[in-house]
């Protein structure tokens, strides 16, 4: 019961913290604001959350898998390689970032702050680990995992700079999977480019309303939170 209650009210505080860097940005929500938002004292949230980086961590984490998700229901998902898999979703996060006001303020602070893209770092690798994605590639994991290390951070700054490069969502995403697939996966070209097109033909068919929909109801209390 007391587990219960513990997560119920974390879900209360991230959801609300979720909504209120949305709508104010990041340097502009304090805790004080999230602890009125909930309905709680400054002090009782902070015997769940210290620091208002763990907060955003946990948020970052719940908004990744939560895309993970959604990309794994995509059509023709199951009948492309990892890479192309892949490539959906980080172009799902980049494509969600370049349009959506709010959600840009969660996923710049996901790639630019050190906390965060280092969870996002691990997120990934996770996420590649729970659905299998490279089971079928012939790489040893701790090169992978230093792949996809090397990929989030280089994919983190041109997020961060993709305005300055003129650079699209699925730009980013063809950058982070080629660089994957050559440097790390020792992919050929012809392989490489066969993944990029199949990656395409997977984000075409996306339906972003869905994507949005499960964004915006992912701390309601039916979902599953990771905290």
């Amino acid at each position: 019961m007391a587990r219960r209650k513990n997560m119920a009210r974390r879900r209360v505080i991230l959801g609300n913290t979720f909504r209120l860097i949305r709508e104010n940005g990041m340097d502009n929500v304090s805790l004080q604001m999230i602890a009125e938002k909930s309905n709680i004292s400054k002090s009782l949230l902070q015997s769940y959350y210290p620091h208002k980086s763990k907060l955003i961590n946990d948020i970052v984490l719940n908004l990744f898998t939560t895309l993970g998700s959604q990309v794994d229901s995509y059509d023709q998902i199951m009948q492309s390689s990892s890479y192309a898999h892949m490539k959906a979703f980080i172009y799902t996060i980049g494509i969600l970032g370049i349009n959506d006001e709010g959600l840009e303020r969660i996923i710049s602070q996901a790639f630019t702050n050190n906390d965060t893209l280092d969870s996002w770092g691990v997120m990934l690798f996770e996420w590649i680990n729970k659905i299998h994605l490279f089971d079928d590639v012939n790489i040893p994991k701790n090169e992978l995992e230093s792949g996809i290390s090397f990929i989030s951070i280089g994919l983190g700054r041109l997020y961060h700079e993709r305005k300055k490069y003129n650079l699209t969502a699925e730009q980013l995403a063809d950058y982070a999977t080629s660089s994957l697939m050559f440097s790390f996966c020792h992919c050929d070209p012809a392989e490489i480019k066969q993944a990029l097109k199949d990656g395409h033909d997977i984000i075409e068919s996306a339906d972003m309303e869905k994507v949005h929909a499960a964004i915006d109801s992912m701390f309601d209390e039916d979902k599953e939170i990771i905290s």
